[in-house]
């Protein structure tokens, strides 16, 4: 029997959406796991500890009659890790969380990310399955825990930490972690994880991103509905500023995956604006210095972005495979300046900016993906029909050959705990559901697995969340065919920019 100090399961959304059968590859299943694990599953074994990442919703699609109870009965531990970074996962971090206790009761078992630092003390009162969660940034805090739970030692001085003392007590420990550099932690141990040949594999099938790429952490912005926000993360992982990674770290992480695994793109997790511009040069420099060949999908998170930077990711990145993306939610300005006002002076995404990015994508000949959602604040009706008419004139003019790669994206979105509109939905004029971690819990046990990985848990001044989902799918029938000439499946010809 195989023995470790500390395992990992990255949770499904639920344990048999398919009754059984063979998971269908859909992007609710999730199987992304959150790039941090790997970090601090690594930092556990040089620190001489014996670790496991298991991904739950991979080995189901794998093969559907495999059994956790039965694999957990061939391995022994001491410490489980579940993440719960994303809320979508409640119900399936609740459910592995009672699987673990009923196969090895005496193992201790801690809950992870975003989702679990907000309601860490609900899920401690409601869960006894759970035993503790490591609230924010969780490299030196799960490293105190497995020393000090080796050692018989009291928790009281474990970072970050809130647990369920012997009393039956709940005690918060002080936010007193937050990581100060990320170059002394590694993203890409892949060894540590169960079937990681298959991760990938299957990331870019069901997905659509071959691997995650940790840049940095933090935000300087407060999208409205995002909950790892700058105000989110001050109050999460006592985060005040944003710290990247130094480009040759990151350059040894893509240089090691395209060695290994053979990926054909990266996603980069982190985004462009203009004052990280001259950290983004940087990197695309050296990824053409070493000659990688690999394709890469870049978000922008504020406007501008010039041409200037366009023609570097032209010339760091080949088009197959490679795609910019930004997200205005809708082109209504009247709709982002009031978000500006609430939350985030820098929500702006004029037209004209809108047009010079579509201009580009053209010029340079790379996929652009712009991102809409029916149900955003503030919207109005004759909004969402400006909205259908700039994505279907845009997919017309630009969406259906190759050489116009313009890609209109849209799903519902999910208002997430610790967003703007979560802490205070009546100034975004927004119906707020499911709210309490129980609620949730039960919500995304009974919401359907479909293509659209978010589900719906609020409705505006003028839509109910059916209406969000019907017009939300609407949109994306509307526009699929810009989705269908834009994949990019073609074989590498030798391009030629037109300017």
């Amino acid at each position: 029997m195989k023995s470790y100090d500390v395992i990992f399961i990255h949770p499904p959304r639920v344990l048999k959406p398919d009754n059984g059968k063979k998971a269908k590859p859909v992007r609710t299943m999730f199987i992304f796991i959150p790039m941090g694990i790997f970090a601090i599953a690594d930092f556990l074994e040089r620190e001489g500890f014996g670790v496991k990442i298991i991904n739950y919703p991979l080995e189901q699609y794998l093969n559907p009659n495999w059994s956790l109870k039965d694999y957990l009965r061939t391995i022994d531990f001491k410490i489980c890790g579940i993440d719960l970074h994303w809320i979508h996962n409640a119900h399936g971090a609740i459910k592995i969380a009672q699987i673990v206790k009923e196969v090895k009761p005496n193992a201790r078992v801690l809950l992870g990310g975003f989702s679990a630092s907000y309601f860490d003390t609900q899920i401690l009162k409601d869960y006894k399955s759970i035993d503790g969660i490591i609230r924010g940034e969780g490299e030196i805090p799960l490293l105190k825990y497995v020393q000090n739970i080796n050692e018989n030692q009291s928790l009281d001085s474990v970072p970050n930490l809130s647990y369920r003392n012997s009393s039956n007590h709940i005690k918060t420990n002080p936010l007193s972690y937050t990581a100060k550099t990320l170059d002394n932690l590694n993203f890409t141990n892949t060894f540590i994880l169960k079937n990681a040949k298959q991760y990938f594999e299957c990331s870019r099938k069901i997905m659509g991103i071959s691997f995650n790429l940790p840049i940095g952490r933090g935000c300087p912005f407060n999208c409205p509905f995002c909950g790892g926000g700058q105000r989110a993360l001050q109050h999460l992982a006592g985060r005040n500023e944003v710290i990247l990674r130094s480009p040759e770290k990151v350059i040894e992480d893509i240089t090691y995956i395209v060695d290994t695994y053979k990926v054909p793109s990266v996603f980069f997790g982190h985004g462009t604006y203009p004052a990280n511009f001259k950290y983004w040069k940087t990197l695309f420099g050296l990824i053409q210095k070493e000659k990688v060949d690999i394709g890469g999908d870049l978000e922008i998170w504020r406007l501008p972005f010039p041409k200037e930077m366009w023609n570097i990711f032209y010339k760091t990145f080949p088009r197959r495979y490679s795609s910019v993306g930004i997200s205005p939610r809708t082109m209504s300005t009247s709709v982002h300046q009031k978000i500006a006002k609430i939350c985030d002076p820098t929500f702006k995404f004029p037209k004209n900016q809108i047009e010079a990015l579509i201009k580009n994508a053209n010029s340079f000949r790379r996929t652009l993906r712009i991102w809409l959602t029916v149900g955003f604040p503030f919207q109005t009706r004759l909004d969402v029909i400006k909205d259908f008419n700039f994505a279907i004139k845009s997919m017309l003019k630009y969406g259906k050959t190759k050489s116009k790669p313009i890609t209109i994206m849209n799903e519902p979105y999910h208002i997430f705990p610790g967003s703007p509109a979560y802490e205070s939905p009546k100034s975004f004029e927004i119906n707020l559901k499911y709210n309490s971690f129980p609620q949730l819990n039960e919500f995304f046990k009974q919401t359907k697995m479909s293509f659209f990985y978010n589900a719906i848990n609020y409705d505006t001044k003028i839509f109910s969340s059916a209406t969000i989902s019907y017009l939300n799918k609407l949109l994306f029938l509307s526009t699929a065919l810009t989705m269908m000439t834009t994949g990019n499946k073609s074989p590498e010809k030798k391009e030629k920019m037109i300017l």
